[in-house]
């Protein structure tokens, strides 16, 4: 396979393919959980349940940054899971190449930032995905609750983002369209992974949360 053959493969077939694996199966999850359905529950509402669940899910990711919580407690965490996932999807959808790329698939016009602002997104989400590794890999408790899943979504996505710097800073020669190549495969595999592994907490983050703030209204407490 030439070095074109494959880009285009990567590209496009692959692509498509990957985008197909991933819509259908976290509709097939999202709407299986959905209809598993709960039991009914006979007892009097103490309060507003969806108020509490909307709630829930719009000020959840903030709760937890205290200063002592910061700095004190999980610093690792609050720290590089911020500058992980808002250097990821940055990198996601308004790199010059991946603004392209979805405007190409979708039709909508997606705005680009500049070339420092993307390598530092990618230093940032790069650096910390490395450091959380790390971390998690010392924790004892983290340790206890990392396998194999969280350890090759890490890897994947590591190698992701080095290959798109790498393809962003070569200057030039015959291996650009293979590095270029190797980036969009990998993150083609990323996209059929996700479905399967815990990287799909993405979708399922706003059932739990909802329900948990739903079931606090319900019983007219606070969280």
């Amino acid at each position: 396979m030439t070095d074109l053959t494959f880009y285009d493969f990567v590209r496009g077939q692959l692509l498509r393919f990957a985008l197909f694996v991933f819509f259908a199966g976290i509709a097939y999850r999202f709407f299986r959980v959905v209809f598993l359905g709960l039991p009914y529950d006979y007892a009097k509402p103490k309060g507003n349940p969806y108020y509490m669940a909307i709630k829930k899910i719009v000020i959840k990711p903030t709760m937890g940054w205290t200063f002592n919580e910061i700095f004190s407690r999980r610093a690792v965490n609050f720290i590089g899971g911020f500058l992980f996932h808002f250097g990821f999807l940055g990198l996601t959808f308004f790199v010059p190449a991946h603004a392209f790329l979805w405007k190409k698939i979708t039709g909508l016009y997606v705005p680009a930032v500049p070339n420092i602002v993307s390598d530092m997104l990618a230093y940032a989400a790069l650096g910390s995905l490395v450091a959380l590794t790390v971390h998690r890999m010392l924790n004892p408790v983290l340790k206890l609750l990392t396998g194999k899943d969280e350890y090759l979504a890490n890897f994947l996505i590591a190698m992701i983002l080095f290959t798109g710097l790498l393809a962003s800073k070569w200057a030039g020669g015959g291996l650009y369209v293979w590095i270029l190549s190797t980036h969009m495969f990998l993150a083609d595999i990323l996209i059929i992974y996700i479905p399967f592994s815990r990287l799909s907490h993405f979708i399922y983050y706003f059932l739990s949360v909802g329900f948990m703030g739903w079931n606090a209204g319900k019983r007219g407490v606070s969280f």
